[in-house]
């Protein structure tokens, strides 16, 4: 019997359905319908056949709406500078809280407060771009990337004041502010609709229509388009690019300001920064991804979809938690699925670590030198005799500070190994030690485990969820990754940490984490014996960090991060040594977790807030991100910050300022102005001791031997030439006579080859 393969393509009517799936015109409206369906589907069948109400849809798509104006803001971004803006929901959130609080304590008409925002979130994203992102131009799309971090702590934490310096002297009022629409009232049943929710809908399709003719009708929004796709190309033919940069930053802008501006009559006024934290972020983004970054009309109708499932599983489920958690599997598998088609994704991890700063170790010439040898044992015995002695003398509340410093410093070393070496860019860090929390303090609570086990298991199980959030690494490149490991950092906050969910898993008021004897004689109940453990975990972490470092894997890492097809093409296999690089990060980072449950005797959700993770980050990039003393510096400034005893939002603040300030000056981070202090001295040292050292004193070297003046150079080649035999000056320099012919030869020409 005979078999015969029949391709896909050879069924009738799948050839002609794939075309029209994918011709340029016809495809996208088709594909917006079959999402819709399935959507639609899927509601019916994962919900029992128990559809939503008509009002939870309408609500979600104006939600959703919301949602795709903040995509488009990203967009927008992505298209004029290849980064993902983290500022982008904060930069016009102020602006839009500004506009309500003058129309709420100030009873301003409702247009001028529009105007207002309108026009605040202009100023900002000029003042944005041209102070920041312009000075950062030709720096890695990273420390840009890393750079918008920082924009958004800092208009978090201005929106935090912003009510008191406009003059409410009260703690504000949530209720939203009356507009010309709230007279206007409808019923879908279970809800009552004011007329704002028409607002959202024409200001959503005013934004479509006008984004998708400047784009495509526009000088500026052609041009735009022309140096998204190449900057340079673009430049050399006339187009300014940064002019058109900085109108991207403020439509950009304009368009997250009016989203908040409209969300508040609707959702109420917000109260602080966390409700434009890192939670509708992830909303925005999820639609910007699943329109590819580039397709206003397919991240409108994401948005919407969105927008549908969110506000579906809140009305079943009563908590609006689980749809927050919903996203890290829709941005995964949106990820995934367009893994093929997301030729900018890729594009965003290329060149992201050109300009990687890399500090070399002592020069071999040196390292016998009693200066050196010696100042390297007292550096290191001042920082650890420190280290240990100040546990001794403090506190108690700055005991427990600097237990908590040193699990910080845990995770930013694991962050120097995965990003900084890997070049893998995690946003979700401290997620990851909260796996880390979770394990040991179940087991601990629950089981009564010994403290050693629960440290190892917690490690395992750290590694283990890395690498499984590693594997879209495989495919995914550069800050497509980092958009997952954020909504993972949220994920594990609202909903795996959560007593709700997990109530018998995790510690709670019976069954609390205590800390143990250990051997019967370390009582780490006494603050100042854990904090010298933490001390001596964060050892371990640094030691077999360096070891890493020093080794074949290491170096495979940064081959790896350097130059993927190098390293491929000399057999290096980058799935093993990505995932490796996952498994090694997320089991120190879940070690620190462990540490961080048993210094808190408890799992509070409210201490693995996403922003944790933003501003373990920073310290990595303020330290030096490739630099493991540079880890230490990083985590040292926070710490500074934090033992001034400064509210929340001024030590966001500070934190935000000092990492601009700091990547403006020193890319390279704290680690790049200790290293380079460091040369300084050896190159003293080498002088004075007459040592050569080629890598230290290269430049005084080509100083000594070339001739200080083009004159001295022609003069030298002229000896060399004519032996020395002048006869004459020309215009400051002598003619000399060829060896072999004995003709008169200007020495200009007889230096020329």
């Amino acid at each position: 019997m005979r078999l015969t393969t029949v391709r896909v393509d050879d069924l009738p009517g799948v050839g002609r359905a794939r075309v029209v799936w994918r011709d340029s015109r016809v495809g996208p409206p088709v594909q917006v319908v079959t999402a819709f369906l399935l959507l639609f589907a899927a509601i019916e069948v994962l919900l029992r056949h128990h559809r939503p109400p008509q009002g939870i849809f309408v609500l979600g798509i104006i939600v959703g709406l919301l949602y795709a104006m903040i995509g488009f803001g990203l967009i927008l971004i992505y298209r004029a500078n290849r980064i993902i803006n983290f500022a982008q929901t904060e930069m016009g959130a102020v602006s839009a809280v500004m506009g309500a609080v003058l129309i709420k304590v100030h009873h301003v008409p409702w247009i001028v407060g529009f105007a207002v925002a309108i026009g605040s979130a202009l100023a900002a994203g000029f003042l944005v771009e041209v102070l920041i992102v312009r000075r950062f131009s030709s720096a890695p799309r990273l420390i840009l990337s890393v750079a918008t971090i920082g924009v958004a702590l800092i208009f978090a934490a201005v929106q935090v004041y912003l009510p008191t310096w406009l003059g409410s002297k009260n703690k504000l009022d949530p209720a939203p502010p009356l507009t010309p629409f709230s007279h206007f009232h409808f019923h879908v049943d279970p809800l009552n609709f004011t007329g704002d929710t028409y607002a959202v809908l024409v200001g959503a399709a005013l934004v479509v229509i006008g984004l998708t003719a400047f784009f495509r009708y526009t000088d500026v929004g052609i041009a735009v388009r022309a140096s998204a796709e190449n900057a340079d190309r673009a430049a050399l033919l006339g187009i300014p690019v940064k002019r058109l940069s900085t109108i991207v930053w403020m439509i950009a802008a304009a368009l997250s300001a009016l989203a908040v501006f409209l969300r508040i009559p609707i959702n109420g006024m917000p109260v602080g920064a966390e409700s434009f934290g890192p939670t509708i972020l992830v909303y925005g983004l999820a639609a910007a991804v699943i329109g590819r970054m580039e397709s206003f009309s397919r991240t409108f109708f994401a948005g919407i979809a969105i927008g549908i499932i969110q506000q579906s599983i809140n009305y079943f489920s009563r908590n609006t938690v689980i749809a927050d958690a919903f996203m890290l599997p829709v941005l995964l598998a949106a990820m995934l699925l367009q893994r093929n088609s997301i030729s900018r994704g890729q594009d965003t991890g290329l060149a992201t670590w050109s300009m990687a700063k890399e500090f070399r170790p002592i020069p071999p010439e040196l390292r016998r030198v009693p200066e050196v040898e010696w100042g390297r044992f007292a550096l290191g015995a001042l920082i650890l005799g420190a280290a240990v002695i100040y546990p001794a003398v403090a506190s108690l509340d700055r005991q427990v500070l600097a237990g908590q410093i040193i699990i910080y410093a845990i995770v930013v070393v694991s962050l120097v190994i995965l990003t900084g070496w890997a070049g893998q860019i995690s946003l979700g860090q401290w997620g990851l030690a909260g796996v880390g929390a979770g394990i040991a303090g179940g087991m601990a609570a629950h089981l009564h485990s010994d403290f050693f086990v629960t440290l190892a298991a917690a490690g395992g199980a750290g590694a283990v969820v890395a690498v499984i959030i590693g594997l879209p690494a495989l495919r995914i490149q550069g800050l497509y990754l980092a958009v997952t490991t954020l909504a993972f950092a949220i994920t594990m906050q609202i909903y795996v940490l959560s007593p709700n969910f997990f109530r018998s898993q995790l510690p709670d008021r019976i069954h609390r984490i205590e800390r143990p004897f250990l051997y019967g004689r370390i009582d780490l109940g006494n603050e100042r014996n854990f904090v010298w453990l933490c001390l001596l975990f964060l050892v371990l972490a640094l030691v077999s960090a360096r070891a890493l470092r020093h080794s074949r894997s290491g170096r495979v890492l940064l081959a790896v991060r350097d130059n993927t097809r190098g390293a491929q093409s000399y057999g290096v296999s980058v799935p093993r040594a990505r995932l490796a690089a996952f498994a090694i990060s997320g089991f120190w980072a879940a070690i620190a977790g462990a540490l961080f449950a048993y210094h808190q005797t408890a799992i509070d959700t409210a201490a693995y807030d996403p922003r944790i993770s933003l501003l373990l980050l920073v310290a990595a990039v303020i330290g030096g991100l490739t630099s493991l003393p540079g880890a230490l510096l990083g985590t040292f400034y926070i710490a500074v910050i934090k033992y001034a005893g400064l509210s929340s939002a001024l030590q966001d603040f500070l934190s935000a300022f000092g990492v601009l300030l700091l990547l403006l000056v020193a890319p390279g981070g704290l680690a790049q102005v200790f290293y380079g202090a460091r040369d300084s001295l050896l190159r003293a040292i080498a002088i004075r001791r007459n040592i050569r050292v080629p890598s230290l004193l290269a430049d005084d070297l080509v100083a000594d031997e070339a001739p200080g003046t083009e004159a001295d150079a022609l003069r030298a080649a002229a000896g060399r030439i004519g032996h020395g035999h002048q006869h004459g000056l020309v215009d400051g320099l002598a003619d000399t006579h060829c060896p072999s012919c004995g003709e008169p030869l200007a020495v200009a020409a007889a230096v020329t080859p």
